[in-house]
């Protein structure tokens, strides 16, 4: 996964694409987007490179709406060129879950099983 990003170029952004765990949020439609927050002004980047099957194996689409996913996420990036990074490690946080691994190590993590996987594994108890 690669994002295409233009931070701006200031005290507030500084040295935040060489830390770890970035507060972000996901946000999918035809696109994947990614929502920086933390700096100023708000910064979007979007996700080249991306398998929305393998995603929602990791990440639980919501029903309705314009977004089949819109959640708060934790990423590290990797720098590739300008404006270009590596997603290194993505997570994104579900209530019900806790934090879900969806890029780890810059590749897709292993899926997490979630409430409906049941159905997909006949030997699977839910947690209580």
């Amino acid at each position: 996964m690669i994002i295409h990003i233009d931070f701006p170029n200031n005290l507030i952004t500084g040295s935040l694409t060489k830390q770890k765990n970035i507060p972000c949020t996901i946000r999918v439609s035809d696109r994947f987007e990614i929502i920086f927050s933390v700096v100023f002004p708000q910064t979007v980047g979007t996700v080249l490179l991306w398998d929305r099957k393998l995603l929602e194996e990791r990440a639980i689409a919501r029903a309705g709406g314009t977004y089949t996913h819109d959640e708060p996420a934790l990423i590290t990036l990797g720098e590739k060129t300008e404006n270009s990074y590596e997603v290194v490690d993505l997570f994104v946080f579900y209530n019900d879950f806790g934090w879900c691994p969806v890029i780890n190590n810059s590749k897709y993590a292993i899926p997490t099983k979630f409430w409906d996987s049941d159905d997909e594994d006949p030997d699977y108890v839910p947690k209580a």
